[in-house]
């Protein structure tokens, strides 16, 4: 039985989640997180989001996105559709990629950004693949913290600008609270 269409979503902020089915990595290498991460410029080119932040696990990955109305749903179906057709013909495998379709979480509130940011990007150490999360080198917060140029398609701005307006000063501010235990300015 095919699946309901998703109803419309909202303009707004969302933390995005695809897992893969079962124990199959939905990356295996460097070169399909690299496909996947020119997808989701593609992507958010053609239906004009802005990826605030992003981590690639091995079985799974997060994204933050601001989508204008009704642009999430036919995005994801590309971008998820496309990645596990390219992911298959690379791997010669067939079926499904993904274990279920993607999950949403709508940020509502300061507070809840920052959460997200923080359980995104914090991903990998709680998994146990580094030590600390800029150790990560598939995720976005290297460059919004300010540890190197960051991703292309990244655009962290707003991110960054609710740590203070002066940039490297928000990122020390966004630094203690992503990498210590402290509660949001």
């Amino acid at each position: 039985m095919a699946r309901q269409a998703r109803g419309p979503v909202e303009a707004g902020r969302y933390h995005v989640r695809t897992r893969s089915a079962g124990k199959i990595p939905y990356f295996k290498d460097d070169i399909g997180r690299t496909d996947f991460c020119n997808r989701v410029a593609r992507v958010a080119a053609k239906y004009s989001w802005r990826c605030e932040a992003f981590c690639l696990m091995t079985t799974h990955y997060h994204l933050l996105l601001d989508v204008p109305d009704n642009t999430l749903q036919r995005g994801m179906h590309w971008l998820n559709g496309t990645y596990a057709q390219q992911f298959n013909r690379r791997h010669g495998r067939w079926g499904h990629l993904a274990g279920a379709r993607y999950t949403i979480t709508a940020i509502g509130s300061l507070r809840q950004l920052r959460n997200a940011f923080r359980y995104i990007v914090r991903n990998p150490v709680e998994a146990g693949m580094c030590e600390r999360p800029q150790d990560y080198v598939w995720s976005s917060y290297r460059g919004t913290a300010g540890y190197d140029g960051g991703f292309w398609f990244v655009d962290d701005r707003d991110l960054v600008s609710y740590y203070g307006h002066d940039r490297p000063r928000a990122q020390r501010r966004l630094r203690r609270f992503v990498e210590g235990d402290v509660t949001p300015p």
